[in-house]
């Protein structure tokens, strides 16, 4: 078995939501990695501090990580990463975003300062960022420009919504594709 799979989930959500528990099963069976979803406090009230503090206790700082960002959990694991010492990182980013979308404004603290998208690129070994053009929460042309400064491939689905259980997402089947197959570019 390789190294586990850490999926760092969004807002009001929980590790045993949308399509999270799935991919938890598909884990050490199917992909042959076990799968973790990072626990983050207060999901309904997030806190950048606290989701930071939270995804440096529960991922190891070790190259080749693999890790997925799901809405706000994208722009925590790009925050992460930049503070990490980690090289050769492997990230799937669904539904996220960079600036603040319209509508969340309690979220102004994760986009308020700017990304160094050079360092985060020089930490990673491929990447690919993933949104439907139905999406309600987060305008998918919020997650094309998060892609575009992320210097990374963009997959527009043209239904998923936002990947959450209330509108069917409690799976992503192009995500099972991307890591059974090993097609993350770079």
């Amino acid at each position: 078995m390789t190294d586990p799979i850490y999926v760092v989930h969004g807002y009001c959500a929980n590790p045993e939501a949308n399509w999270f528990p799935w991919l938890k099963q598909l884990g050490a069976p199917q992909l042959h990695r076990p799968v973790h979803v990072v626990t983050l406090p207060e999901p309904d009230n997030p806190r950048l501090t606290d989701w930071l503090a939270a995804c440096q206790s529960q991922i190891p700082q070790a190259d080749g990580l693999t890790l997925i960002g799901h809405s706000l959990g994208c722009i925590t694991t790009l925050r992460f990463l930049a503070q990490a010492d980690v090289q050769n990182v492997n990230l799937i980013l669904v539904s996220g975003f960079d600036d603040l979308v319209p509508g969340l404004t309690e979220l102004a603290p994760f986009t308020a300062e700017a990304l160094d998208y050079a360092a985060i690129r020089a930490k990673l070994k491929a990447a690919v960022v993933i949104s439907a053009r139905d999406d309600h929460i987060v305008p998918y042309q919020f997650t094309q420009r998060l892609a575009t400064n992320l210097a990374a491939p963009f997959i527009l689905l043209p239904t998923g919504d936002h990947f959450i259980t209330q509108t069917g997402g409690d799976r992503l089947p192009l995500l099972e594709f991307l890591l059974k197959n090993g097609l993350l570019i770079n």
